[in-house]
């Protein structure tokens, strides 16, 4: 069955695990592999330093995102050129997890990314119109030898208006963005 990502008040109020960082969230995308590997304490310090404009799939989906910003005429100063990553707010960073913000308007052609210093500023409350993304990236032993990796993204919207620009986005961008985990998941499965 496909699963659109959509989370219910419902859902959530049943959900298993819910993030620290993010309690609320209306949105939900999980990917995960299984790394064989005797340093599994590789992984997550590969994610961190990973650059997804190394993979041409990747980099090529990115500047699919990033042409309705090339076509504006009106470019904003703050326009993001470079998404990645680095874009983000790390918020947690521990042996076997780690946690990334992002706050703004990601439906825009310029992402509508707010300044996120620290995860005391990520952590207010996100203003009407605007949304908050976790992607939180975690190791479990499944077997000897044997590591999952999972990655999960997390998205929280305020408002029913703000709510529903972002489930426009979420359909148009969802494929696109589990290709970019998929991908990245490969890479790591690849090096370690």
């Amino acid at each position: 069955m496909l699963n659109p990502g959509f989370v219910t008040s419902k859902a959530l109020a049943t959900w298993q695990d819910i993030p620290v960082f993010l309690p609320q969230f209306q949105f939900h995308e999980k990917h995960q592999t299984v790394i064989k590997t005797n340093s599994p304490e590789k992984i997550l310090p590969f994610i961190a330093e990973f650059d997804i404009q190394q993979d041409a799939v990747i980099r090529r989906l990115m500047s699919l995102r990033q042409l309705p910003q090339v076509f504006r005429r009106n470019k904003q100063p703050l326009a993001v050129k470079d998404f990645g990553l680095h874009s983000f707010t790390l918020l947690e960073k521990s042996l076997s997890e780690l946690c990334y913000g992002l706050r703004g308007q990601f439906w825009r052609a310029d992402f509508g990314l707010e300044n996120v210093l620290d995860t005391e500023a990520y952590l207010k409350p996100v203003m009407r119109g605007s949304a908050k993304l976790l992607m939180r990236y975690r190791v479990k032993k499944v077997n000897e030898g044997q590591y999952e990796l999972q990655t999960e993204t997390f998205v929280y919207c305020p408002d029913r208006a703000t709510q529903l620009k972002m489930a426009a986005y979420w359909l148009a961008i969802r494929a696109g963005s589990g290709w970019i985990r998929k991908r990245t998941l490969i890479a790591v499965k690849s090096v370690i």
